[in-house]
């Protein structure tokens, strides 16, 4: 958990995200891209034309691995996250290849004068895939159910139980930050918050928080999420039929003809009559299928088999907005203790050389640990630091070692969408740092001891990646700043605990001005993130979040 907020016994399971995010997060953001200058073969999703989509067919797209669940408050992987998104539905969301937030099952909002009390207005006439109706008591019990570890449907406890919730809403019971859910009429919900919670919103926007049918919980509490489900009902575009899950091979759902959305040429939607997740755990297997035909979509593209995309002449590449950053850390043990030392770093790192060496083109350059486009993101900071190897030498003069040091960098052994390969990415640093006179000797080790040494600050120099759970700057900063000194940890709680955007924004941007004179936070690269699909698929606008819902999705005759 967040080191400024929620209880202890919370902050000491989910500590230090900063580095390692919880497996939810770093599987969706692993998927993650930015928005910005173009890429050359990349396309740019366009909105389809009012009453233009073909209709029917089905829409084929490959999963990694199996879902663990049905339930979305308890999905933790991008796999489990796609398929309950098609699903269930969320109060709010994320609109289409972007960070603003769009009404969803809410249709509008407002908040009180204190910033505490939220209240949503539900679309009426909404119902769920077993024909129940959407209503504020539905929502209520979603919540409550998460919330309070007594309810009877909260089922047993265990680590990995509502794990969004926990770590966004600062845990459960009396050290959540969520006071109460209430409905209003049977029409409006109210939120209440102990304090003004500035990122609520945007974390009620993660498919983690879609509501489910009443009936369907109570009907099948232990069963209806599992394998063997006939009851996992929500109000998505699409709907789970009783056998859909094939274990190891795909599952398949069907159309929601009484879907609440029309596009805005007055056609129903979804446009396809179903969509088929595969299992396809290979990622060579999943480009194959791609283009032999027997895929219309493969969401992970990496460096490895991008060329081989980008050759095809009946595939397209779609770009996914940024949502986390890949970052040098580097702890405060002499010499580093010196700000002089840690801003040579930072001015010796060739972050364009990253990225057109290791990334194929399709990395970018990061000068702040937030994402293009989020709230907070300062536009006017183009570098982080300007590569200039003549002026990291003089610091190193002005930090006491004009000679260089011995130093080791350590590099996480698994792949991330930010480094394709970890050993290349610390070689190129390691290279870039002997010119200033680093004798730099490169380490790794086992990923749960690389994730505790890091968090604690034990490696002298690390690779990791700044994300968060949602895609608000609030998430990102989750360990609550420490490593940056008390004035950056009190602009970010007072950030979490305001309500006005404005502000927020305001004092986000003083946090990253205060990292950038820090430097013991390097950002390198936003890696871009690519959904490969073939060219008769229309209207898939990749979302920051790593997981869209395929209602505006449709295949071109």
């Amino acid at each position: 958990m967040r080191s400024t907020r929620g209880s202890k016994r919370s902050r000491d399971q989910l500590g230090g995200a900063m580095l390692v995010r919880l497996v939810l997060a770093a599987a969706i953001l692993a998927l993650t891209a930015c928005q910005v200058a173009p890429v050359p073969g990349v396309a740019t999703p366009t909105p389809t034309p009012a009453g233009s989509a073909d209709v029917g067919g089905t829409f084929r797209v490959a999963l990694t691995a199996d879902p663990t669940t049905l339930d979305p408050w308890n999905a933790n992987d991008a796999n489990t996250l796609l398929v309950t998104r098609q699903i269930f539905e969320t109060l709010v969301d994320y609109e289409p290849g972007g960070f603003k937030i769009v009404p969803k099952l809410a249709e509008s909002w407002s908040v009180s004068p204190d910033g505490r009390s939220w209240t949503f207005a539900l679309r009426r006439g909404v119902k769920f895939h077993d024909g129940t109706d959407l209503d504020a008591a539905a929502v209520v019990l979603n919540f409550d159910r998460a919330r309070q570890t007594a309810h009877p449907l909260h089922g047993a406890p265990g680590a990995d139980r509502y794990r969004a919730y926990a770590t966004l809403l600062e845990g459960f019971d009396d050290t959540s930050v969520i006071a109460r859910v209430e409905a209003k009429d049977s029409m409006t919900v109210v939120i209440t918050t102990k304090l003004p919670f500035g990122p609520l919103l945007a974390d009620l926007a993660m498919p983690s928080f879609a509501i489910a049918s009443p009936k369907s919980l109570r009907d099948d509490p232990a069963g209806w999420a599992t394998l063997a489900s006939s009851g996992a009902a929500g109000t998505g575009p699409f709907v789970f039929r009783s056998g859909a899950w094939q274990l190891g091979q795909q599952v398949t759902l069907e159309r929601n003809g009484a879907y609440w959305a029309k596009d805005p040429g007055g056609t129903q939607m979804p446009y396809v009559d179903r969509v088929v997740l595969r299992v396809i755990k290979d990622e060579s297997a999943r480009i194959g299928e791609l283009r032999s035909g027997g895929l219309d979509a493969v969401r992970d593209v990496t460096v490895a088999t991008l060329s081989t995309v980008k050759a095809d002449p009946n595939l397209q590449l779609l770009p996914r907005p940024a949502l986390n950053v890949g970052y040098l850390g580097i702890a405060p043990t002499a010499p580093f203790d010196k700000v002089e030392v840690r801003r040579a770093v930072a001015m010796a790192i060739d972050r364009s050389l990253l990225a057109t060496t290791l990334y194929s083109g399709v990395g970018r350059p990061a000068s702040q640990l937030l994402a293009p486009g989020m709230l907070g993101y300062d536009d006017s900071v183009l570098e982080f630091y300007r590569l200039d190897t003549a002026g990291a030498k003089r610091l190193l003069a002005d930090g006491g070692v004009p000679s260089g040091f011995a130093t080791e960098l350590w590099y996480p052994p698994a792949w991330r969408a930010q480094y394709p390969d970890p050993k290349r990415v610390a070689e190129s640093i390691a290279a870039d740092l002997a010119k200033i006179g680093l004798v730099v000797s490169l380490r790794t080790e086992d990923a749960a001891t690389y994730r505790a040494d890091a968090r604690a600050d034990r490696l002298p120099l690390w690779i990791g990646d700044a994300g968060g759970e949602s895609a608000d700057p609030d998430s990102f900063f989750s360990d609550g700043g420490a490593w940056a000194g008390d004035i950056v940890r009190e602009l970010l709680r007072r950030a979490r605990y305001e309500a006005d955007a404005s502000k927020r924004t305001e004092l986000y941007k003083q946090v990253s001005k205060l990292i950038q004179q820090d430097a013991s936070r390097i950002p390198l690269l936003l890696a871009e993130g690519l959904v490969a699909a073939t060219k008769k698929v229309r209207g898939l606008a990749p979302h920051p979040i790593g997981v869209e819902a395929y209602s505006q999705v449709w295949l071109g005759r």
